[in-house]
């Protein structure tokens, strides 16, 4: 879905809580110039206030502000961590409903990235060139993803390979689906330095011996049907760690061609509570139909103690057609757009799983994890996320052309420095640009034209005063 256009932005729109910021208002547009030296309102709302009204509200602040080469330009304390809108009025009329967030010292310093951990190539059953593939994840504004063919470490290499002389936005992660033999349970290995499974299917011998050592190990509350499965996936996530990568217990409600779930609800207890995975797969798109019961069972499990951290992926094969793909994705907040930030961010648990439905005309966006990161999360995926989308769309096309050898890689590094540039002013770590001075003279010139040699009237619809002005 397109985000819908407005007339004005205002920078940073994510704030220092509780810190005076100097914000600035300008119009995206020439036609929505400020008008020089004279005074606009501007309302302030704080959206999580204690309001006792149903149809005003009673806490908010109004101040003026005056407005000069084009914008408006003003210093503001906004309080707490939270949402607050900002309206802007001229002489009663209403021009604008702006929106900006501001969060503590430690979220603050963190990136927003969004991402998916769990996808396939043409390189096992998936059905697009993992160069190809990642174009288009950059394509839908992605920050990061991993290539987790099924028991194939090595396609994501030849990402790696293809785009190494470019300087791209999107970070490709590490990764693999690991299958351990004699188990149906669906492990995705993420970040580690070497492959996994390749150690079952090259030394299937070594394997065995390796997980029977770990059955004689297991404690005894292990039901005996349980012990062989539980071993297998014990030796996975072991390994896992060991090439220091992050584990994820994935879609364990995928209904097989038995008709059966992978992984029965007694077996996806044991291993949820087990302390063996670093993540859970709460939001996948294997259709199976199983997201509700993995939320739910997820919820009973934190009453219970549970403090695994929770992700969202497409489990994508196919982009024709897919419900997943780019609908179920992960949240991060790391300190860098790098494997090893955001590989810390989902084991410290900030992270959020999200989960769009809807058509594009009535869009459901769901965010679960942590309530205070779910907050902010839902806050960017409405204001930030969409808008930088279309910044990352010309790159992601131009990176699916480059590695054809039918685009220059500067084609891809123009745009993802615009795509950097913008993140940069919403997050306050850069100055906006401001209108230039041949941009404020084209409309002061045109404006004057509008208004001496317009007619009484304002496009197609009769206005029964004289036109003055459009703002």
């Amino acid at each position: 879905m397109l985000p819908e256009p407005k007339n004005y932005a205002v920078f940073p729109s994510v704030i220092l809580a509780d810190t005076p910021t100097q914000i600035t208002v300008l119009p995206t547009e020439k036609a929505f110039l400020f008008f020089e030296g004279e005074e606009y309102e501007l309302t302030f709302i704080d959206v999580n206030e204690d309001e006792i009204n149903y149809y005003w509200n009673t806490n908010h602040k109004t101040v003026t502000a005056v407005a000069h080469d084009g914008i408006l330009r003003l210093s503001h304390t906004f309080k707490g961590e939270q949402e607050h809108w900002i309206h802007i009025k001229k002489e009663g009329k209403k021009l604008a409903e702006l929106c900006v967030f501001s969060v503590y010292e430690d979220l603050y310093r963190l990136v927003p990235l969004k991402g998916d951990l769990h996808t396939h190539s043409f390189r096992s059953d998936g059905s697009q060139d993992p160069s190809a593939l990642a174009g288009h994840f950059r394509e839908q504004g992605y920050d990061f993803f991993a290539l987790t063919d099924h028991n194939r470490y090595y396609p994501g290499k030849e990402i790696d390979e293809t785009y190494k002389n470019v300087k791209l936005g999107i970070t490709r992660i590490p990764g693999e689906e690991v299958h351990t033999p004699g188990s149906m349970v669906h492990i995705v290995h993420i970040g580690g330095t070497e492959s996994v499974a390749s150690r079952y299917i090259h030394d299937p011998e070594a394997y065995e011996r390796e997980v029977d050592e770990y059955k004689t190990s297991l404690p005894d509350t292990i039901p005996e049907q349980l012990t062989d499965r539980y071993a297998r996936a014990k030796w996975a996530t072991d390994n896992i760690r060991k090439v220091d990568g992050i584990s994820i217990f994935a879609h364990p409600y995928w209904r097989t061609r038995s008709l059966s779930y992978n992984v029965f609800d007694d077996l996806s207890r044991l291993l949820l509570g087990s302390g063996m995975f670093d993540a859970f797969e709460l939001i996948g798109g294997s259709k199976c139909l199983g997201n509700n019961r993995n939320i739910s069972l997820w919820s009973e499990m934190r009453t219970e103690g549970l403090t695994l951290p929770v992700v969202a992926s497409s489990d994508v094969h196919g982009l024709k057609g897919s419900e997943a793909f780019p609908f179920y994705h992960t949240v991060c907040f790391a300190e860098h757009n790098t494997s090893s930030s955001i590989l810390q961010a989902i084991r410290s648990q900030k992270c959020v799983a999200v989960e769009t439905t809807g058509t594009d005309y009535a869009v459901q966006t769901r965010c679960y994890g942590d309530f205070r990161l779910v907050t902010y999360a839902q806050f960017l995926l409405t204001h930030y996320f969409p808008q930088r989308q279309r910044l990352c769309q010309g790159a992601g096309v131009a990176m699916r052309a480059y590695a054809m050898g039918t685009a220059p890689k500067e084609l891809i590094e123009w745009q993802e420095q615009a795509s950097e540039k913008f993140t940069l002013q919403f997050f306050g770590r850069k100055a906006p640009t401001l209108p230039s001075r041949e941009i404020l003279e084209f409309e002061d010139r045109w404006r004057q034209i509008h208004l001496t040699e317009g007619p009484d009237t304002k496009g197609s619809q009769i206005n029964t005063g004289t036109v003055t002005r459009q703002l």
